[in-house]
């Protein structure tokens, strides 16, 4: 696991040509191994196009051509095998089985529900049941905040309290952390502020 690097970004769409060359290029000069892409607004039409520009293999799962879809994406030259795939029918997630020499990763690239909806996680969880799940990368956006005190500034119009209390139990049971929040326990570091509610996130 120590060999794999991966990245995750919400792309809030996908759809210009420009911002697929833009975030592309950025992924190949800083040679990730594994990209976890969500908000990516695609459909299937646009498969072929993006992974041709691309230059090696997407997963997709589609939302529509202004909501939702995520996909994962592998560096061109990674030496990899997939064992198993579940893709979530609206573009909410992605799960699969990786094989990397004789390590098997399990992956989960998520874009979780607005509102506040356990059940999607519910429904995630009895899904990993299927997979290996011993070793666990888990990334994406939520669309809820895990520590209310330092992953914010402003008021939450939102809090979805019972999707969070659930996924962090899912979490916990498969021994995850958030690493970025481990190596800086009291750091403060925004990728998205609203227009319209005095929020970063």
């Amino acid at each position: 696991m120590d060999d794999l690097t991966f990245s995750s970004y919400n792309a809030r769409g996908l759809r210009q040509l420009k911002k697929r060359r833009v975030l592309f290029s950025f992924l190949h000069r800083n040679h990730f191994d594994i990209t976890l892409i969500q908000e990516t607004h695609s459909c299937m039409d646009d498969e072929k196009i993006w992974q041709s520009e691309w230059g090696g293999r997407i997963f997709y799962s589609h939302g529509s051509n202004s909501s939702c879809g995520v996909c994962v994406l592998f560096k061109p030259n990674l030496n990899y095998k997939v064992l198993k795939t579940h893709l979530h029918p609206h573009g909410r997630y992605i799960v699969m089985d990786f094989q990397v020499s004789d390590m098997v990763v399990t992956l989960v690239c998520i874009y979780g529900p607005n509102r506040d909806n356990p059940h999607f996680f519910s429904s995630l969880q009895n899904i990993l049941q299927d997979f290996h799940c011993d070793k666990v990368i888990w990334a994406g956006d939520h669309n809820f905040v895990f520590n209310l005190q330092l992953d914010k500034v402003g008021e939450l119009q939102r809090t979805n309290f019972k999707a969070r209390d659930y996924c962090l139990s899912i979490m916990q049971s498969l021994d995850l952390v958030d690493i970025w929040r481990e190596r800086n326990p009291v750091g403060k570091s925004f990728t998205w502020s609203s227009n319209i509610t005095p929020l970063s996130t």
